[in-house]
């Protein structure tokens, strides 16, 4: 009995059948009350006797005037009647009680007997109606669960019939504003985002086999040029343009593998982070960017991944901006993170759609000046699993555009306590394409032996060697970082 039509219906009788039958029998114990009393009245005999004799006292005639020594009488059948209707020949036990002359049998027990057949006949009308009624709402509460459950049953219909081949299917909703109804929208509402989850997945597999095929086209037709002529091919210019493609697909890829990592894993435990020494240090690595801050602003979260976030943001607009950039960050309920630049603006149809991935405006259409588009993309995942938000706006005071990322402030968890008895180096790395991602600010021993005259950039996501033309000084480098040897 698996149909919940089935079951509900069965609750339904039986709790009718029993409520029903608890009032019935109550019903019938006064009956049997009434029709005992009537059988008793009725069977009621009165004697007029005087010493031994007796004459019985007929109702409606008339009696002389009582004599000396006369006492009156009575005697009265008592039958003892049952509930249960189908006894058959069953002889109907009886009393005779009283202080008159003894009642004739035969005349008790034809009262006892018609009292008994009275008690029967109420007792089958009432079985007869209480099956009546049973049925009935047995019928009627089938027939409600039918028609209720049946637009579940055409939308799970529809729904077996759903699969990634036609996700713009959708299930029929009633037209009620009912509960039936209210599943139906929240079906379609859970189907439209499902349809929305796997186009985008679908666009940015395209997206990314597109812009990953483009740089190892360039590669490979480049190397096979060289090969084709290796005695005229100028190999330091074909090695230097090889290693550009390279480099090109190695961030792509970090990039790539970062925002797959930011759709898929579970927000981690936070920490507490000082926003204020982590815009100080990502600002003090640019040339072109003026910073107003507020000291010790601390809001719980990741410190590389706001890191990346202002760095893409700066990215961006050191890409597009004129003559100047500038950086804001401002404390209270939430913490406020403005860039701010000069450049041409983002027109504001455009500024939602600058947040997807492999976006790019008309500006900014070539790879060399546009990016992969994907910095912004990451700049806001990374703000919403802060649980902040990242929106674009007009820049006051510049003609350019204005990125505001709000991170609201809060008490972080506490962080697991560690292991005090580690070997140095025990830690998790990552290696992304190449690029080592420490999770803990000390390098291990061994280390590998890097390029002379390259400083490696130990940030969030990684990021490829960049030739300085020479060893920076060691008080130029970020704090938490050293120079590889």
């Amino acid at each position: 009995m698996k149909s919940l039509q089935v079951r509900i219906t069965v609750l339904a009788t039986v709790v009718t059948a029993l409520l029903a039958g608890l009032a019935g029998v109550l019903l019938l114990e006064v009956q049997r009350d009434q029709v005992t009393a009537s059988a008793v009245d009725g069977s009621r005999r009165y004697h007029l006797c005087a010493g031994q004799d007796c004459a019985e006292l007929v109702p409606g005639a008339l009696a002389g005037a009582p004599a000396p020594l006369v006492r009156y009488v009575g005697s009265e059948v008592h039958p003892e009647l049952s509930l249960w209707p189908f006894g058959g020949d069953t002889r109907t036990p009886y009393q005779v009680t009283g202080d008159g002359p003894p009642i004739a049998p035969e005349f008790a027990q034809g009262v006892a007997d018609a009292a008994q057949w009275r008690l029967n006949s109420i007792t089958t009308a009432f079985l007869v109606v209480l099956a009546a009624v049973t049925t009935a709402v047995a019928v009627t509460v089938s027939a409600a669960v039918g028609r209720v459950l049946r637009p579940v049953e055409r939308m799970r219909a529809e729904v077996a019939e759903i699969n990634e081949n036609n996700l713009t299917r959708r299930v029929p909703v009633p037209s009620s504003d009912s509960e039936v109804a209210r599943l139906g929208a929240a079906l379609n509402e859970t189907l439209d985002r499902m349809h929305r989850s796997v186009e985008d997945t679908r666009r940015f597999v395209a997206d990314a086999s597109h812009e990953l095929r483009s740089p190892l086209a360039a590669l490979r037709a480049e190397l096979e040029i060289a090969l084709s002529h290796p005695y005229l091919a100028d190999w330091p210019t074909v090695v230097k343009a090889a290693l550009e493609d390279a480099e090109r697909l190695q961030e792509l890829t970090t990039d790539l593998l970062l925002l797959a990592r930011l759709d898929a894993d579970a927000p981690e435990n936070q920490d507490t982070v000082d926003l204020s020494a982590v815009v100080r240090r990502e600002v003090a690595r640019r040339a072109m960017v003026t910073l107003e801050a507020d000291d010790h602003v601390l809001v719980p979260g990741r410190r590389a991944q706001l890191s990346r976030l202002l760095g893409n943001l700066l990215d961006n607009a050191e890409r597009h901006a004129g003559t100047a950039v500038v950086v804001r960050l401002r404390g209270g309920p939430s913490a406020t993170l403005e860039v701010i630049d000069d450049g041409p603006g983002i027109p504001e149809a455009d500024r939602e759609r600058v947040f997807d991935r492999f976006a790019r405006l008309d500006e900014a259409r070539t790879r060399d000046a546009g990016g992969a588009g994907l910095g912004l993309a990451i700049a806001r995942r990374i703000a919403t699993r802060h649980h902040g938000t990242l929106e674009a706006t007009d820049a006051e005071g510049f003609r350019g555009v204005r990125f505001v990322a709000s991170i609201p402030t809060g008490i972080p968890q506490p962080r697991k306590a560690v292991v005090a008895h580690r070997r140095t180096g025990d830690e998790v790395w990552q290696f992304l394409n190449g690029s080592i991602v420490p999770a803990h600010g000390f390098l291990p021993e061994p280390r590998p032996a890097p390029e002379p005259e390259q400083v490696w950039e130990l940030v969030f996501g990684g990021h490829p060697p960049v030739s300085l033309g020479r060893t920076p000084p060691r008080d130029l480098l970020p704090a938490g970082h050293r120079r590889w040897t």
